[in-house]
């Protein structure tokens, strides 16, 4: 059976450190550098906008673990744990017992991802005498991921596989593999002696027997040094889950066992913190997020703790993740910001003339233009038409006496429907084609000398002057 369980969580250590404990303090340090280089950008970056990303928390706050078993989950378990060891020789096992539907005798899946700080600490733990259990987070949508960090209570697993995925579970793939003997375990080669292989044996060991770490930090070399919002490394930081599959156990090693103890009292995985750390997935075009639409965490925590998933997006940018631009702002193709140099890549607007809501971005119109502007307008407003709104349509003519920015700058032509030779008039002026004998700018009348304004036009005066415009008779003087 799956549980599934709750939690909130912030990051402490304990103040009697051990030296494994010193070393993972100085691992997490470098971890964190990339949380600062995409934070504090280079000063070539513009002083008024820049390349941001979001504050990074832990991604386990607020929302479910996932994990296959839990102690005592169906009735009351004995489970027993070696303490006190020192130049691995340990005092009497400590023997409690534990039961899921007890609160002071449960171990659940949340204990990971509660406050550290809390006294006394809390752990999950797994059914007695499992060899296999996983460890899962599933997430509402894409995230950043940049370390994790483990701490167990139980001896850390001979062989451990952490994987990820970033289309909600579909497929995974390994992030690290960690044994004890990575040729042996999953025939790889370890990264101790190899540089970069996909496994190592830093983290398996069995002592510490209680409080050993296991970390894995998603920039580590070759990874390091690239922009943190290109596509290699989105590739690489990206996630909507990720899985921890614990493979095979290991019993603290102590010299006096007592035999007294069944294995199976010691045969368990115990886990204090599960630590996810990350932050909401911007493309550099946000420094700030809200909840997702429909999310709801799992238990009250605190504002500073919890990391959402919703970007507010700067730079003229839109989308959960600030991934296109915002509708009127289209006339370059939208980029990602540069995390390396800090330069935002802003989105432009386009060339509009405030006749247009949004446009899109053509590639024909960019390199048309010299690599300058590329942005068509879309349905175009107020009478107006063109790749920018840049004139008015037919039938219109444009208001010289107003900016053509304005909403009524073009105006409906006014043609006679009889005078007229055709009712579209001329878009600079709005004056229209007359029929023959016709005058006036609606050609509404007869010109001087002509009479009976009709569907043909007018018709000449006889007379040696003027006519009566509307009878030919000729007027004397």
């Amino acid at each position: 059976m799956r549980t599934s369980i709750t939690g909130s969580t912030s990051i402490s250590f304990s103040v009697s450190l051990t030296m494994e404990v010193l070393h993972s303090l100085l691992t997490l340090l470098a971890a964190s550098a990339l949380a600062t280089g995409i934070n504090t950008m280079a000063s070539t970056a513009s002083q008024r906008e820049k390349a941001c990303n979001p504050r990074m928390g832990n991604l386990a706050t607020g929302r479910s673990l996932l994990t296959d078993t839990v102690c005592g989950c169906n009735n009351t378990e004995l489970y027993c744990t070696y303490t006190g060891y020192q130049d691995k020789i340990c005092k009497e096992p400590k023997c409690e017992k534990c039961n899921a539907a007890v609160p002071r005798l449960s171990h659940p899946a949340s204990a990971m991802a509660d406050s550290t700080f809390k006294t006394p600490r809390k752990w999950w733990q797994s059914a007695r005498d499992t060899q296999k259990e996983t460890i899962q987070l599933n997430l509402e949508t894409t995230f950043y991921f940049t370390h994790l960090i483990m701490v167990f209570k139980s001896p850390r697993p001979a062989a451990m596989l952490l994987e990820g995925s970033q289309d909600f579970g579909l497929s995974w793939r390994p992030y690290k593999y960690f044994s004890t003997n990575c040729t042996e375990s999953f025939q790889l080669q370890d990264d101790v002696s190899v540089k970069g292989a996909i496994c190592t044996s830093r983290y398996s060991q069995a002592f510490p027997c209680g409080g050993g770490e296991v970390i894995y930090r998603t920039m580590s070399p070759p990874y390091s040094a690239v922009d943190p919002y290109s596509e290699k490394a989105q590739d690489q930081l990206k996630i909507t889950n990720l899985r921890v599959q614990l493979l095979k156990q290991q019993t603290c090693p102590c010299h006096n066992r007592s035999l007294d103890i069944k294995r199976q009292s010691l045969a368990h995985y115990a886990v204090y913190d599960f630590i996810v750390k990350g932050s909401c997935f911007c493309n550099g075009h946000a420094d700030q997020c809200v909840p997702t639409d429909g999310f709801r965490q799992v238990q009250a925590t605190s504002k500073l703790q919890m990391v959402h998933g919703r970007c507010i997006c700067k730079h003229n940018t839109a989308g959960p993740h600030c991934e296109q631009c915002a509708p009127l702002y289209n006339d370059q193709s939208w980029k990602a910001a540069n995390g390396k140099t800090g330069e935002p890549n802003m989105c432009e607007k386009c060339k509009c003339n405030n006749h247009a809501d949004s446009c899109h971005f053509d590639m024909d119109v960019w390199l048309a233009s010299g690599n300058r502007s590329g942005g068509v307008c879309n349905v175009c407003q107020h009478n107006t038409e063109g790749i920018h709104c840049q004139r008015c349509k037919p039938g219109f003519y444009r208001d010289l006496k107003i900016p053509f920015t304005a909403p009524d700058a073009c105006k409906a032509c006014s043609c006679h429907s009889i005078g007229s030779a055709k009712l579209l008039c001329d878009p600079q002026n709005g004056h229209c084609p007359c029929k023959p004998g016709v005058a006036g700018p609606s050609c509404d009348q007869c010109m001087v000398g002509y009479w009976g304004f009709g569907e043909y036009g007018c018709r000449p005066c006889t007379c040696a002057g003027s006519c009566d415009s509307l009878t030919g008779d000729c007027i004397t003087k």
